[in-house]
């Protein structure tokens, strides 16, 4: 993605205020995060970005909170919510969160526009050059009754009951899910 847009940067500056801060942690990553994008600028916005950039995931949940569709991540071989880079064309991160949960389960719903949690971890996108995913992360609200399909960067797509999630989940998956409960 090449210069993203003063509105999605502006979104972003938004989203990082209005991000949790309900640990000393919490805060210390949105301050650090809204302070890096002063720096850093548009350019953390874009996958080229290193050592570090933003991305977008959600966590899609049936209408009841009762189950979740997780992604057999390719690259991780874990399961997690969908989620990833932003791109052109994204106006918001609220709305590349839901694009991206479309491309790798299938299903459409409605993305909450506040975000749930921010999450710093291992990016695997291109390693040694990019440490960290400073992943912004978002709910998405779908019929359960949507039969999800995989794609070709997630082999594997399905409903998982919140309370039965697979043992072979990624870190962070239980926190989100119990934030996007939460939130309902």
């Amino acid at each position: 993605m090449s210069g993203p847009d003063q509105g999605l940067v502006d979104d972003v500056r938004r989203v990082l205020s209005s991000a949790p801060g309900g640990s000393p942690e919490a805060r210390f990553e949105r301050e650090a995060w809204s302070a890096l994008l002063e720096r850093v600028g548009p350019a953390l916005l874009t996958r080229e970005r290193a050592p570090s950039h933003l991305t977008a995931s959600a966590a899609v949940l049936s209408e009841d909170g009762t189950q979740t569709c997780l992604i057999l991540h390719r690259k991780v071989g874990l399961w997690l919510q969908p989620g990833g880079h932003i791109e052109g064309g994204d106006a918001s991160l609220a709305e590349a969160a839901a694009r991206e949960a479309g491309e790798e389960t299938g299903l459409s719903g409605v993305v909450r526009p506040e975000p749930v949690l921010l999450s710093r971890h291992p990016a695997p996108c291109a390693p040694g050059v990019v440490d960290w995913h400073l992943d912004v992360q978002f709910v998405l609200v779908a019929s359960a009754d949507q039969v999800p399909r995989p794609s070709d960067e997630t082999p594997q797509v399905a409903w998982w009951p919140v309370d039965a999630l697979p043992p072979d989940r990624a870190g962070g998956v239980d926190e989100l899910v119990a934030a996007a409960r939460a939130a309902l």
